[in-house]
């Protein structure tokens, strides 16, 4: 079963593998504490939703926000990117793992869907996003 984590190393080479499009403040999701939902899907069995919770600053780069998911093998490199004011695609190519495929879709600024589809393994991991309040100190 693929897992997520977001490990330093790799959100680092992401991000500083991530070209800059436009200004994150053209991107449609509001700031604040966004709780997630993330759900694995193996074989057509969906396992037991993990939350997590995110404090999102005004102004923050959308990929290294919304899009700092990988598999928990090995490092990763976040290609062929597309950003719209709603929605962010992406590849991502690891040494340890197979290739994936991912995306975050807003339906609105404070809410979003999104998946980790691995190739060739029939795994998913699904996500849902919701902004659930304003964050209230650093430590959010």
């Amino acid at each position: 079963m693929m897992k997520l984590f977001l490990p330093a190393a790799c959100v680092l080479t992401m991000a500083a593998a991530m070209p800059v499009h436009a200004d994150p403040g053209d991107f449609g999701a509001m700031p604040g504490l966004w709780k997630i939902q993330v759900r694995h899907v193996a074989n057509g069995k969906v396992g037991a939703p993990q939350v997590q919770w995110h404090c999102v600053d005004e102004g923050a780069d959308p990929w290294t926000t919304f899009a700092a998911w990988t598999p928990a093998e090995g490092e990763c490199t976040a290609t062929d990117q597309h950003r719209r004011s709603t929605s962010l695609a992406w590849k991502l190519s690891c040494k340890a793992a197979p290739a994936a495929t991912a995306h975050v879709d807003f339906d609105s600024a404070k809410h979003y869907t999104g998946s980790v589809t691995v190739e060739g393994r029939g795994e998913i991991t699904q996500v849902e996003g919701d902004r659930y309040a304003a964050c209230t100190s650093p430590q959010d």
